[in-house]
């Protein structure tokens, strides 16, 4: 693509769907020349677990995350903490 006509990349996106918006619509490869190497490390501890829960459970539990202004994650967390206590 012809460095003139391409979109420039916006200095500072507000959100990842922003980000992912753009990116969405752009290629990569037509920015090589403003792309610059980075380091990055990260930390693996924490993984997440797919489980399937029945709707009536799942929809409890999330009004008590709500009522209580917690996460849902959270809130699954601290039963399954209390249960096997």
């Amino acid at each position: 693509m012809d460095e003139n006509k391409r979109t420039p990349i916006p200095e500072h996106f507000s959100s990842a769907e922003e980000a992912g918006a753009f990116w969405d619509t752009h290629s990569a490869a037509d920015y090589w020349d403003e792309m610059e190497e980075v380091e990055m490390e990260f930390d693996l501890r924490e993984r997440i677990f797919l489980v399937p829960v029945a709707d009536k459970i799942y929809y409890r539990v999330k009004q008590r995350a709500e009522l209580e202004q917690r996460s849902l994650k959270e809130m699954i967390g601290t039963f399954l903490e209390r249960e096997l206590a």
